[in-house]
């Protein structure tokens, strides 16, 4: 089997990181949050933005609560940058 390259155009395999990511988020207590992104460089936390707004797009029941903490908390870290800087991105998570 092959593995899709960096970068891939797959609409699925784009679908399938998201919601991948989105599941680890929302399994992540709240009180364990901070903790989590102290292990964050600047760019990783642009990219877990990125996530943070694809899962919002598609909502669960009880996901977009728990989405708006983690972007409180990266918000908190890195200003309103991130949010420009994953709005701008024209390769979106």
């Amino acid at each position: 089997m092959r593995s899709a390259p960096l970068g891939c155009k797959n609409q699925q395999v784009k679908d399938n990181a998201r919601n991948l990511t989105v599941k680890v988020l929302l399994s992540i207590k709240s009180t364990q949050i901070d903790d989590c992104l102290a292990q964050f460089d600047r760019d990783l936390l642009d990219v877990l933005m990125k996530y943070i707004y694809r899962g919002f797009e598609i909502p669960t029941e009880g996901s977009s609560s728990h989405l708006l903490t983690w972007h409180e908390k990266v918000y908190n870290i890195s200003g309103v940058g991130s949010i420009v800087r994953a709005f701008a991105d024209s390769k979106r998570a």
